[in-house]
């Protein structure tokens, strides 16, 4: 599976990287700067709705969008 990039609801920070490796979901936050982003590890899984359940309950928000990263 490609990296998906996930956006909650609301301004502010609210980007959020999953990508996939070895049978586990890696979850990141992201932060936009100016010459490059910066990732935090947020959680990682086993399924790609667990996935968005850690950036639902790390964010506060619900998912407004994804989109292949």
């Amino acid at each position: 599976m490609e990296a998906k990039k996930v956006v909650v609801k609301g301004g502010g920070s609210n980007l959020f990287k999953v990508s996939y490796y070895d049978g586990t979901y890696y979850v990141y936050k992201v932060k936009v700067g100016f010459i490059s982003d910066d990732k935090y590890d947020i959680g990682k899984t086993k399924n790609f709705e667990d996935a968005l359940s850690i950036i639902r309950s790390y964010s506060g928000k619900d998912i407004d969008h994804i989109s292949s990263w």
